[in-house]
């Protein structure tokens, strides 16, 4: 069963302290602070909009505005055109000027940016205290030439202050990640609208196209670089990208014979997940531990259809809790041509991977989701395996409900435990509601 008032003990507990554990992050903390937000969205424990949250949830408005006011007040640069990913990132300005460096390092990072604007408009604000223009300007220079983006800019304090003097530093790995960030932005602050309205020049989306397509790996997959391996992650942020920036228009960019190779790759990749038995053996030389792929098990019990199935985030690589999502999204961002189902994630074994993500990687004690079984669960994984049974129950709801997707009687209660789950959208990860919030903000925008 999908423990759903656990999941939001955890999360509630998360954002008040974390274990020792969780220090090597601290330079990410907006991204957690983002994953439990979220989270708590999806479960219905928040009091926003005009939904009526759970009647468990302790969280009240102030807290929201807490959570809002601490969004701004650490992680927000002076300019008020980015976000850094953490307080412990800020740099005071005393400290510089004391060792006479002429390096700004207090910048904005796209990352960091996109979390903070997603955490915004679910804790429901108007974005009001930004320099919308500015953050545009800001991720133009991100841009590289060959379209993909850093994760920031370091620059000289005298071209800070608007000096001929124009030193700038593109810093941060040259992947998709950071261009799934940028799109996500652009779109979440109007960016689009803007540079329609010729207030700002846009960003330059042939160039991001054209970056994504030369990631197109052989086997189907879109990899995080040129000529590497299809890779989940890098498939999502491709698309996610794509989707943001044509308007969803990905058919039109990409062509049908592309995104049917993507939809293939990306079903490929569920996989049974292997399950540890003992080897039947006299010879205690050979009474170790077996592992089994479902396939291959004699101890098995029932077809291998039966068997739970995750995602993995490579060919020939073990199912994973955040591949879950990463494929996940991608499924319910692609369509099928002359397709009347939205999306495509209903052509993967919606039942073979709600079972792998409740009996294999939940935890029902202290609530959360483990990266594989038998491990501790994290934040990232635990948004993330939400995130993904969060879409599942979408397309069980437009299929006609929990009957369709079960294959024994027992299992009924155990998928339809999903079904609270609030709507998700793929392409910003953030639930329908949000992204709802978000265009009447952009509705409001276009018309000033």
């Amino acid at each position: 069963m999908f423990a759903l008032d656990r999941h939001a003990s955890f999360f509630q507990h998360s954002l008040r302290m974390l274990p020792h554990h969780y220090t090597q992050t601290d330079t990410t903390r907006l991204a957690l602070v983002f994953f439990c937000v979220s989270a708590l969205d999806l479960l219905g424990y928040l009091p926003v909009g005009n939904r009526q949250c759970s009647s468990k949830s302790k969280i009240t408005k102030i807290d929201v505005d807490h959570w809002r006011e601490w969004v701004y007040s650490t992680c927000l640069l002076p300019t008020r055109d980015a976000f850094r990913c953490s307080p412990a990132t800020a740099v005071p300005q005393s400290t510089s000027s004391q060792h006479n460096d002429q390096i700004d390092y207090d910048v904005g990072h796209t990352a960091g940016t996109y979390f903070a604007l997603c955490t915004l408009i679910i804790l429901r604000d108007d974005l009001s205290r930004l320099d919308r223009a500015g953050m545009m300007r800001w991720l133009q220079k991100c841009q590289r030439p060959d379209g993909s983006f850093a994760a920031g800019v370091l620059q000289s304090k005298n071209s800070a202050a608007g000096s001929d003097d124009n030193c700038e530093q593109k810093f941060g790995e040259r992947d998709l990640r950071f261009g799934y960030c940028a799109a996500a932005t652009r779109w979440l602050i109007g960016g689009d609208l803007l540079a329609r309205k010729n207030v700002v020049a846009d960003i330059s989306i042939h160039q991001v196209f054209g970056y994504i397509r030369s990631c197109i790996s052989y086997d189907g997959g879109i990899a995080m670089s040129p000529y590497t391996e299809g890779h989940a992650g890098g498939t999502y942020c491709g698309v996610g990208t794509l989707r943001l920036l044509s308007q969803g228009n990905i058919n039109k960019v990409l062509g049908d014979a592309v995104v049917g190779d993507i939809i293939r790759w990306s079903i490929m990749n569920q996989v049974y997940a292997e399950i540890e038995q003992e080897a039947e053996s006299e010879d205690e030389y050979h009474s170790e531990p077996a592992s089994f792929s479902s396939s291959e098990s004699p101890l098995l019990r029932g077809p291998v259809v039966d068997r739970p199935a995750g995602f993995s985030g490579r060919s020939n690589k073990a199912p994973d809790t955040c591949y879950s999502f990463w494929i996940g999204g991608t499924l319910e961002m692609l369509e099928i041509p002359g397709s009347l189902n939205r999306g495509s994630l209903w052509l993967s074994d919606i039942r073979a991977s709600v079972m792998f993500l409740l009996t294999l990687t939940q935890n029902p004690i202290i609530g959360g989701f483990s990266k594989i079984a038998g491990t501790h669960p994290d934040i990232l994984h635990s948004y993330l395996g939400i995130a993904a049974l969060a879409m599942c129950a979408e397309t069980i709801r437009q299929s006609g409900g929990p009957e369709k997707f079960v294959k024994a009687p027992a299992e009924l209660d155990v998928v339809a435990s999903i079904l609270p789950l609030q709507p998700l959208d793929g392409a910003l990860c953030i639930s329908t509601s949000a992204k709802q919030y978000a265009e009447e903000l952009r509705s409001k925008w276009e018309n000033e």
